[in-house]
């Protein structure tokens, strides 16, 4: 396979998402997500900014009832829990909502290293959203991606 045959994580994403007829995705710009904002700058999918978290939240709730689904990309914990009350309130209305979260690579949290947004418990974000979403999943490595992100979309 030559090099430019390769699809990253995100780029499978990214057409997974659209795919999944996401056009538009609401967001606040984070360092776990830079790479993804990156890949989906290049496609097709319009990234659309919020000032906060709760609100890329709600927007994409609304979105979602107009469009039949909304998409949403934020940061670590401090992203992703600012979303809350807007995806769990999507989830009682059965509003479907794709939220991505960046997060720590898997050697990071194998060393459980008190990194910014850890909040000292890597599993905090994936626990709660277990609980508001149909589906949680956490990404665990490339050669598993495909999979798991076909199972959760």
């Amino acid at each position: 396979m030559a090099q430019s045959d390769v699809v990253t994580v995100g780029q499978y994403l990214t057409q997974r998402l659209q795919a999944a007829g996401v056009k538009h995705i609401f967001g606040v710009v984070g360092d776990y997500v830079l790479g993804l904002m990156d890949v989906l700058l290049e496609s097709s999918v319009e990234l659309i900014y919020t000032c906060n978290e709760l609100n890329a939240g709600y927007a994409a709730d609304a979105y979602a009832r107009l469009n039949g689904v909304g998409g949403l990309c934020v940061t670590y914990n401090v992203g992703g829990l600012s979303l809350v009350n807007a995806v769990a309130g999507a989830y009682a209305e059965l509003v479907p909502l794709i939220v991505i979260s960046g997060a720590p690579n898997s050697s990071q949290r194998q060393q459980k290293l008190l990194l910014h947004h850890t909040a000292g418990n890597y599993n905090l974000q994936l626990e709660i959203f277990e609980k508001i979403t149909v589906a949680a999943v956490r990404l665990t490595s490339p050669s598993q991606a495909a999979r798991q992100i076909d199972q959760t979309i």
